[in-house]
């Protein structure tokens, strides 16, 4: 019988009881927030594949289309309306547990205009239910559905709580949209948040940051652009938002801004998901001044990346080229800009800049020199190879290795990999693991390695042998293919 009571008492516990709320884990946390949440292990039981913060919702806003309502959602308004009129524990319980369950992100425009069509809902009562599923919530759905009720109304005795959880990417989307709808002085709220987030957060509160003072456009322009997704998601925004076009057309211009611009100037180079260079109305205008100040300012491998870039989009095919004229290019301005492209890129100067940041550059200034190394034409080879040996596991000097042409090296780089990477631990036999997350940058290395292999006839036995006994997918299709 005690045992029974026993069960039966868990059965019956409320899902929140006995873990930390997310807002006091996050207070715990301060400014530095990372990336964890404490219902981590719980929310991506179950699935191989874990998103970064944010980016379930990130990527569904901005690559699909909205939810509809199902009955299970209904039922979700249906709960909460009774617990604004009468609230009780229970029901409580049953509406946080279905929360728990449900995939929000996709469905909560949908939800939101249910809830405003219920007559039937108290709005004082839904507001404290909202509050209390935001600030007492321990699984991120139901902090993520509080959040989202509580822009509903004039929310600015809660901005506290709102610019804290805000401050986690997981939760920045849908703070930025409840403060935009609750809130007198939203804008200057959004810009105080902006400056937390660096990842998909950061996305979503740019792409909702209106440039309405010369302290936000300035911003925009210096840092707004950098994010840890893709800069390009953002570049025409800030290069709109920010006034681009204005700021370059200066004689002079300051290297914070310089800097930034550099960064908007690759991002819309490079396209992808966003608009690009060929969506900028005012693309002649900033090539041009870009390139002018170029002569003056350009110093790091980054700047010089964007010139070859420029040099390149400017080279482009004829059918390209057709359509562009129609848009503010002239023939006469695509040839000067390219010209003068061609005249930085000789200057002497930018093989000692390259030579410096791939020995003691950052991450970033290493990736930069060796694009620059790769189409300036030097040989870095045995300076990628020298810096393996303090750090073994740099994914990023395998791939720079892997693209020499000259077999002895292959088979030197192959050696050092056989006698530096965990072979035993990547070789624990077949499985079906996708190998994402730190605890697979041995086996990321080993593609790497394995996807070039199929070049070198007899080089890399061993670790050939080893992808085909990974766990890791990807590691056994190279190794075939090799």
């Amino acid at each position: 019988m005690k045992t029974m009571l026993i069960f039966f008492n868990k059965a019956v516990r409320p899902l929140w009881e006995g873990r930390p709320s997310i807002y006091s884990f996050m207070l715990e946390q301060g400014e530095s927030v990372g990336g964890s949440l404490p219902d981590d292990e719980e929310f991506w039981s179950g699935s191989k594949l874990r998103w970064v913060a944010g980016g379930l919702d990130g990527a569904f806003g901005h690559h699909a289309g909205p939810g509809q309502m199902t009955d299970e959602t209904r039922e979700l308004v249906h709960l909460l309306a009774k617990q604004s009129r009468k609230p009780k524990i229970s029901i409580r319980k049953t509406l946080y547990a279905k929360l728990v369950k449900t995939d929000i992100g996709s469905k909560m425009d949908a939800i939101l205009d249910e809830v405003r069509k219920q007559s039937g809902i108290q709005p004082d009562g839904l507001f404290q239910e909202a509050k209390w599923l935001a600030e007492n919530g321990a699984h991120r759905n139901a902090v993520k559905f509080g959040i989202a009720l509580l822009g509903l109304f004039q929310n600015e005795q809660v901005k506290e709580l709102l610019l804290t959880l805000g401050r986690h990417d997981e939760f920045t989307l849908y703070a930025a949209v409840a403060i935009r709808n609750g809130m007198e002085d939203s804008n200057q709220v959004l810009f105080e948040l902006v400056k937390y987030v660096h990842g998909w957060g950061k996305i979503h509160l740019v792409e909702r940051l209106e440039p309405a003072t010369e302290e936000i456009k300035d911003w925009l322009l210096r840092q707004g652009c950098q994010n840890s997704v893709m800069n390009e998601y953002l570049a025409c925004i800030c290069a709109r938002n920010g006034g681009l076009r204005e700021a370059l057309s200066d004689d002079l211009v300051d290297s914070a801004l310089f800097d930034g611009a550099t960064d908007i100037m690759q991002a819309l180079l490079n396209g992808g998901p966003a608009e690009d260079i060929d969506d900028y109305e005012y693309s002649p205008q900033v090539v041009s001044d870009y390139v002018r100040l170029a002569w003056v300012m350009g110093s790091s491998v980054k700047h010089l990346s964007v010139l070859f870039s420029i040099r390149d989009f400017l080279a482009q095919d004829e059918e390209n080229w057709s359509r562009r004229m129609l848009e503010g290019w002239s023939e006469q301005l695509r040839t000067d800009n390219r010209d003068a492209c061609e005249s930085l890129i000789a200057e002497a100067k930018w093989v000692s800049i390259v030579i410096d940041a791939i020995s003691t550059g950052d991450s970033s200034d290493r990736h930069y020199g060796a694009v620059c190394a790769d189409k300036l034409g030097m040989d870095i080879w045995d300076a990628l190879y020298g810096q393996l040996a303090a750090d073994p596991l740099q994914d990023f000097h395998y791939f720079q290795l892997m693209k020499s042409n000259d077999p002895n090296r292959i088979r030197q780089l192959v050696q050092f990999a056989t006698e530096h990477l965990p072979l035993q631990h990547i070789a624990a036999g077949p499985g079906d693991e996708m190998g994402v997350g730190q605890e697979y940058a041995a086996h990321h290395i080993l593609d790497t390695i394995l996807q070039s292999l199929d070049r070198y006839e007899g080089i890399g036995v061993e670790l050939i042998l080893t992808g085909l006994n990974s766990p890791v997918i990807r590691n056994r299709n190279l190794a075939i293919k090799a």
